[in-house]
């Protein structure tokens, strides 16, 4: 398929973002319009997942150059943990095609396979171990969605492994009261980044298993993380705790992720205290990480971690909106902040002319304009666009 299919009457789309009177208004509840359904969101996913499958993949490896057409190969050397990311989009739009284009999800499968294989690009060794804990946490999830949507065995049992060999065990009980550590490689700083993905996928592997230990290992974690770094006075979820001191504000990677495992919790334990957070969390991004209803930038060049932050609260705002365990008023508006996102993101944010490269920026409400495209904005926009694919 060509990379670059646009959507249909892109006049219309030009004219739907001219105009627009879907202004998202932070705290106040908005009926939905349905502006977004003016979109053909699955025309729009294609067109996003081809720019990524052929523009950033090594389709012998199933891995990902961190710049288009791999430029500039030394900057891929240590290019580990977005890779988790990259491959969840692909599983998004296997997920989304594989009864309706069979051919396209088979390579699909195996790009997933070749992913493994190598490891996802892992440049410490033959597995998946790595000084950083939550690249390792992040490999963890992408696995497993792997393993739910294909079945393949050896995916959960890498996920599991990986999570008991390296990810617990780096619990510690210090000056910090608790928490998993960051990074081997770095002081011993309990950071928000760790913890949460951690509590995620520890009820994942609960999810799957149903063994007592990693449902109490969920608890302990993000028990930990809400009671030291989260503000239950604004929602906001902290950077990071070293040396027994709170450091750092919020970003949504840390919002996105807390709320991910409070919801988890909630759906398993039925305690109304992980509920509350969850939307407590969701509001803080809404109302205090945002201007005008759009997502700040968060990072100042494309080649940044910061620019794939958002995508990462995209995703697991758009599990709750489509969860009926929360508020119906609080649905709506998530989802329609999720739409405005990407309703700007789609209209403003990217240049869809024709022969163009069609490369996301880092601010979704202005097109990049650089010659080279790079793979964090890349793939936290297209997380944004196949996310509207299933509102």
């Amino acid at each position: 398929m060509d990379r670059f299919l646009f959507i249909a009457a892109a006049a219309l789309l030009c004219a739907t973002a001219c105009g627009r009177e879907d202004t998202y208004k932070a705290g106040f509840f908005t009926p939905d319009t349905g502006i977004e359904s003016r979109y053909d969101w699955d025309a729009a996913a294609d067109s996003a997942v081809n720019v990524l499958v052929d523009r950033f993949m090594d389709k012998n490896t199933g891995t990902f150059w961190t710049i288009s057409d791999n430029v500039d190969p030394g900057l891929s050397t240590f290019n580990y943990w977005p890779q988790a990311h990259a491959m969840d989009v692909i599983v998004d739009a296997y997920l989304r095609i594989k009864d309706s284009d069979p051919e396209r999800a088979g390579q699909y499968e195996k790009y997933m396979a070749s992913w493994h294989k190598n490891r996802a690009n892992n440049y410490n060794g033959p597995d998946y171990y790595n000084a950083y804990t939550d690249d390792m946490e992040w490999i963890v999830l992408t696995l497993l969605r792997m393993y739910e949507a294909t079945g393949v065995q050896e995916y959960f049992d890498f996920a599991r492994d990986t999570y008991d060999k390296w990810i617990i065990t780096r619990w510690t009980d210090d000056e910090n009261g608790g928490g998993i550590r960051w990074s081997l490689d770095a002081g011993n700083s309990k950071n928000a980044c760790s913890n949460g993905p951690a509590a995620i996928c520890a009820m994942r592997l609960y999810g799957f298993t149903s063994e007592q230990k990693y449902m109490d290992d969920a608890v302990k974690i993000y028990g930990w993380l809400s009671e030291n770094l989260y503000n239950p006075s604004t929602g906001m979820v902290a950077d990071n705790m070293a040396g027994g001191k709170v450091n750092g504000g919020a970003l949504s990677y840390n919002q996105g992720t807390f709320m991910g495992a409070a919801h988890l919790l909630y759906k398993a334990t039925k305690d109304s205290r992980y509920l509350a957070e969850a939307m407590k969390a969701a509001r803080h991004q809404m109302d205090s990480r945002s201007t005008d209803g759009i997502m700040n930038a968060e990072a100042d060049k494309a080649n940044s971690d910061n620019a794939l932050f958002k995508g990462i609260f995209i995703r697991y705002a758009t599990l709750m909106v489509n969860d009926t365990v929360f508020d119906f008023r609080f649905r709506e508006e998530l989802k329609r902040y999720i739409s405005q996102n990407a309703i700007t993101c789609w209209s403003d944010g990217i240049d869809k002319s024709e022969g163009s490269d069609m490369f996301f920026n880092y601010d979704w409400r202005s097109p990049y304009t650089g010659e080279n495209g790079y793979l964090n904005p890349q793939v936290s926009a297209t997380t944004l666009i196949e996310a509207m694919t299933r509102l």
